[in-house]
């Protein structure tokens, strides 16, 4: 089963071609599209007692809290208060409350520049941001930062370098200044 990445755009243009990207780009991932605040709402009381949780969350800003619908939920006072352009930031407050969810990687992925949705008022350590333009690039390379983090990894630096230095070709390596080249090295570590 593949691991999921949840994508909250309310553009189905962006969210086709974000979605076509990143499958293309991580075979392991799917994406799974969600378009309002109000849809995020009912996926996260999914999350909170039955699902995995996701890999990680792409998020756009400004989100309508639902699509015009004679049947859709009244939205609540904060939502009326915060309008739309805060809907993406309300949706990182809900997420981060729960605790298991807190160690997902959340991207917000907009068109607002970080002043202006006030980013370090609504993100941690596990959070970034990347600027919408012509191009899909700093989303990717945003992601990159938190895909290849193993949440279960705890080898620290010290770890590391006492494993580098178990293997004598490398030990020999890093006492000789890297004299040789570092090629040589990659086939002797464990």
């Amino acid at each position: 089963m593949k691991e999921r990445i949840l994508l909250i755009e309310d553009d189905p243009q962006q969210s086709s071609s974000i979605k076509a990207a990143i499958e293309r780009r991580y075979r392991d991932l799917e994406v799974e599209v969600l378009e309002t605040e109000s849809e995020f709402c009912d996926r996260l009381a999914v999350l909170r007692v039955q699902d995995p949780k996701p890999r990680m969350v792409i998020c756009d800003v400004m989100l309508p809290w639902s699509f015009p619908d004679p049947d859709a939920p009244i939205a609540p006072a904060d939502v009326q208060e915060g309008t739309f352009r805060k809907a993406g930031l309300r949706c990182w407050r809900r997420f981060r409350r729960h605790k298991h969810l807190e160690s997902v990687p959340w991207i917000y992925f907009t068109v607002l520049d970080e002043r202006t949705i006030e980013y370090e008022a609504h993100s941690d350590n596990r959070t970034g941001y990347a600027q919408k333009s012509s191009s899909i690039k700093p989303l990717l390379e945003e992601m990159e930062e938190y895909l290849h983090v193993d949440d279960d990894w705890t080898e620290t630096d010290e770890q590391v370098t006492q494993r580098l230095l178990s293997s004598p070709k490398m030990r020999n390596i890093l006492l000789d200044g890297l004299s040789a080249p570092i090629s040589d090295c990659a086939t002797s570590l464990p």
